[in-house]
């Protein structure tokens, strides 16, 4: 019975061994959004709110299968499947690539720097609303 047991737990360990994503090429992944946190807490509905992904609704883009994509090409698109969200348009965006920063450019004159680290991706965006400065932190994992 012990031997059944040892057998079992080394399987297991095995088995969840995760997988290190290979940061030398981010092309091999899909980069699905996982979270988008704002700080400070926006008030809505006189609730303190901090999920940025909730923020725009059930069909909002960012809860509906939100994903950044690059392509070999130096090409890269968000993509999304909730309502009306294929009409933003990345015809002419390019990303490069040094060390773990990644730039995105959409071709409109607008960079973005994003943090390679691991198996995520990281994006800050800062606004300003009624006098507070607001920064969400986008999430973004490796799926393959």
């Amino acid at each position: 019975m012990k031997k059944i047991f040892l057998i079992l737990l080394i399987c297991t360990a095995f088995a969840c061994k995760k997988s290190e994503v290979d940061g030398s090429d981010i092309t091999r992944y899909s980069w699905p959004l996982v979270s988008a946190t704002v700080s400070p807490a926006m008030v809505i509905n006189g609730k303190a709110e901090t999920n940025f992904k909730t923020m725009a609704g059930p069909s909002g883009c960012l809860n509906n299968n939100y994903t950044l994509s690059f392509s070999k090409d130096g090409s890269y698109a968000f993509t999304s499947n909730g309502p009306l969200c294929d009409m933003i348009s990345y015809q002419n965006s390019t990303w490069t690539k040094s060390g773990n920063e990644i730039t995105l450019s959409d071709g409109l004159g607008h960079d973005t720097k994003v943090t390679l680290s691991g198996n995520s991706i990281t994006q800050k965006y800062v606004f300003e609303q009624n006098g507070t400065t607001h920064t969400v932190t986008y999430l973004y994992t490796a799926k393959k």
